[in-house]
C-alpha cells in the first residue's frame, strides 16, 4: 500500500511510494528523479539507462534474510572508475525499518543506518587498515576508501540522489563479519554510518517478482565478442569478465566488447574448466585460469591459480606454489594483530613470518572472474608463512584484502575433479625469463646428485656432503581479490 501518491513533475505520470523512509523515486516513464517533500515533488533531473551488470536481485523482488523478510524498493549505481556496481535499498518487516543489500567477491552486506553513530574520523584522516571505534558498537577495520559517483537509479531511493553526485566512502570490517560503512557523500553534509555485516549467498532466499536488468537475455552460455564462440555459463550472473578458451580473447560480459588479446595455446588448466569436484563437502565448479608472475631478485617467478565457485558459498581459490597446491580462503581483516608488521602478523594466536613481498602480476586468464580483470594489471602482493600455511595481503589502489592458503595434495584435488593423478609433475611451471624449477626435473637432479655422491663416496672412502633446495616466492596465496564495491 502507498504511504504518498502524486504526479511525476516531468511527464505527469502517478507517482507513489511505497515506504515511508523513501524520500526520492526515478520515475519509471521518463527517468527523471522526483524528490518528496512536505508541499511537492521536485524534479531533480534525468538518470541515464542502469549499466548491464550481474544482478541477481531486482527492485520489486521479496524474500528473507536470515528468516527476516524483505522487498527490494530501489537501486543505486555508482562507479569508481573500474566500473559501476549496484546497492539495492531495501525494506525489511512489512516497512517498518529498511537498509541496503550489496553484492561484492561472492559476498552479500547488509547494511542499516545507525542514527546515533559517534563521531568518525574525516575522510582525509582514514588509512586502510586503520582501526576505527564505533562505540557500543566495537572497533572496525578500514579495509577499503575510495571515491565514486552516482551513475543511475531505479525506483524509490532512501536519499536525495543527484546523477553525477561524487560519494566518497569507507568500508570496514569488525569481528564475527561485522561490517561498516562510512557514507561522506561529497563532504558538504553530515557523515552517515552504516552498520551490518556480511552473509553467505545460502542464508538468502529471494523470489523473483521483477525482471532483471533491461536488455539482459538470460541464457546459460557467454557469446564471445572475439570469435563467436560460446562459451558456457558457469557462475550464473556474478561473472564480469571471461577468457575465451577458443581464441583466448578477455572479454567484458555485459558490454561485449573485447579487453584485451591473448594466445589460447600459452597453458592449459591442471583442473578442466567446467569440472565438479567435491572437497570438505562442498561441491565446486571450476570456472577460470589464472597465470600471474612477480619479478624478485632480477627473476620472474609465475605461479598457476584456479577459481572455483560453490553455490551459496561464493568464490575460493586453489593455487599451484612451486610443487605444493593450496586452497585459498578470504580472512577477516579485523581478526589479524598487525602490530608486527611488516616483519611479522598473527592470527588466532600462531605468528606468521613474511616470506616474499613484490608486485604480482596477472599474464593469462581463461574463463569467467568475478572482477573486472585485466592482463598486466598488477597487486601489492605479500606472503607470511608459518610452515607450509600462508597468510597473504594484496593491496591494490584504495583497498586491501587477506586470505590463508593451506596446502592440499594433488592427489586428493585430482580425485575430486576427476583429474590425471600423474600428469601434474611435469606440467607448467613458468614461460618467460627466469622459471620455477619443473618438479620431475628438479627430482631427477637430486637423484643424479646422491648417485654422484654416493659413486664418489665409495671411490674415495670419504663422506658425500649434499646441499638442499631453496624454494622461490609464494606469492600466490590469496589468489586475486577485486571487483564489486
Amino acid at each position: 500500500m502507498a504511504i504518498a501518491r502524486g504526479h511525476c513533475p516531468s511527464c505527469g505520470a502517478p507517482i507513489e511510494f511505497a515506504a515511508g523512509s523513501s524520500v526520492a523515486k526515478v520515475c519509471e516513464f521518463c527517468h527523471s528523479t522526483i524528490f518528496r517533500t512536505d508541499r511537492s515533488l521536485e524534479d531533480l533531473g534525468k538518470v541515464a539507462a542502469i549499466a548491464n551488470v550481474p544482478s541477481l536481485i531486482a527492485v520489486g523482488d521479496e524474500g528473507t534474510l536470515g528468516g527476516r523478510p524483505f522487498r527490494v524498493l530501489g537501486r543505486t549505481q555508482l562507479d569508481h572508475g573500474a566500473g559501476p556496481w549496484d546497492e539495492y535499498y531495501v525494506a525489511y518487516d512489512d516497512g517498518s525499518s529498511w537498509g541496503y543489500l550489496a553484492y561484492a567477491e561472492g559476498i552479500w552486506y547488509a547494511t542499516s543506518l545507525w542514527a546515533e553513530a559517534p563521531p568518525v574520523p574525516a575522510f582525509g584522516a582514514l588509512r586502510i587498515e586503520n582501526d576505527v571505534a564505533f562505540g557500543t558498537a566495537g572497533s572496525f577495520r578500514v579495509a577499503e576508501i575510495k571515491t565514486g559517483s552516482v551513475v543511475s537509479a531505479e525506483g524509490e531511493l532512501s536519499g536525495k540522489v543527484l546523477p553525477g553526485a561524487t560519494r566518497r566512502y569507507a568500508d570496514l570490517h569488525g569481528e564475527n563479519g561485522a561490517f561498516a560503512t562510512l557514507d561522506y557523500g561529497d563532504e558538504t553534509a553530515p557523515v552517515e554510518v552504516f552498520v551490518g555485516r556480511r552473509f553467505a549467498e545460502s542464508d538468502m532466499q529471494v523470489q523473483a517478482r521483477a525482471p532483471r536488468t533491461a536488455d539482459k537475455v538470460k541464457t546459460s552460455l557467454i557469446k564471445c565478442p572475439n570469435c563467436g564462440g560460446d562459451i558456457p555459463k558457469l557462475s550464473g550472473e556474478r561473472a564480469l569478465r571471461v577468457g575465451c578458451p577458443y581464441c583466448g580473447a578477455v572479454s567484458d560480459i555485459a558490454a561485449q566488447n573485447v579487453i584485451a588479446q591473448q594466445d589460447r595455446a600459452m597453458a592449459t588448466s591442471p583442473i578442466p574448466i567446467g569440472a565438479r569436484g567435491t572437497l570438505a563437502g562442498t561441491e565446486y565448479i571450476c570456472i577460470a585460469y589464472v597465470r600471474r608472475s612477480v619479478d624478485a631478485d632480477g627473476e620472474r617467478f609465475a605461479w598457476e591459480e584456479l577459481l572455483l565457485f560453490a553455490e551459496g558459498v561464493g568464490f575460493r581459490w586453489l593455487v599451484k606454489d612451486e610443487a605444493s597446491w593450496l586452497f585459498v580462503t578470504p580472512v577477516n581483516l579485523a581478526e589479524l594483530d598487525l602490530s608486527g608488521m611488516p616483519r611479522a602478523v598473527r592470527y588466532r594466536g600462531q605468528r606468521f613470518s613474511l616470506r616474499n613481498d613484490g608486485l604480482a602480476r596477472v599474464d593469462y586468464v581463461i574463463g569467467e572472474v568475478y572482477w573486472r580483470v585485466e592482463v598486466g594489471e598488477t597487486t601489492r602482493a605479500a606472503d607470511y608463512v608459518l610452515g607450509k600455511t600462508v597468510l597473504s595481503r594484496e593491496e591494490s589502489p584504495g583497498e586491501v584484502r587477506w586470505s590463508l592458503s593451506e596446502p592440499v595434495p594433488w592427489p586428493v584435488l585430482a580425485r575430486a575433479f576427476n583429474a590425471p593423478i600423474g600428469g601434474e609433475a611435469g606440467r607448467f611451471a613458468s614461460s618467460g625469463g627466469s622459471s620455477t624449477p619443473n618438479a620431475a626435473l628438479v627430482a631427477l637432479i637430486i637423484i643424479g646428485i646422491i648417485l654422484f655422491l654416493i659413486v664418489g663416496a665409495f671411490m674415495n672412502h670419504s663422506p658425500g656432503i649434499g646441499g638442499g633446495y631453496v624454494s622461490g616466492p609464494v606469492f600466490g596465496g590469496s589468489g586475486t581479490y577485486y571487483g564489486g564495491k
